[in-house]
């Protein structure tokens, strides 16, 4: 008894799976209009995270998602958002050892 190797597919098919399944890249020309306005969105919820530490309000919530809105476009945001997102963890579990 002999077996065969499954059918691979052509090289063209390959290459068209991304736009059968609705994911296409990204066009180069709309990278910066995104760049934008993800830096425009996550400015105004950091601006509105730093009122409601005033304001009643999650203000440290907010100023987090804000810099988490930020990492998704900027490394530099990114490594302030893991780092604090590391000091979030520790200590949540050092609040969970607790009880």
């Amino acid at each position: 008894m002999t077996t065969t190797a499954p059918h691979r597919p052509a090289a063209e098919t390959v290459a068209a799976a991304p736009a059968e399944t609705g994911t296409t890249p990204e066009p180069r020309r709309l990278r910066p209009v995104r760049k934008i306005a993800v830096a425009v969105a996550g400015t105004v919820v950091i601006a509105a995270g730093i009122v409601m530490l005033v304001i009643p309000g999650p203000g440290v919530v907010v100023i987090l998602a804000g810099i988490g809105l930020l990492g998704t476009e900027f490394p530099a945001a990114k490594r302030v958002s893991d780092r604090a997102y590391g000091y979030i963890k520790a200590a949540w579990a050092k609040v969970r050892r607790k009880h």
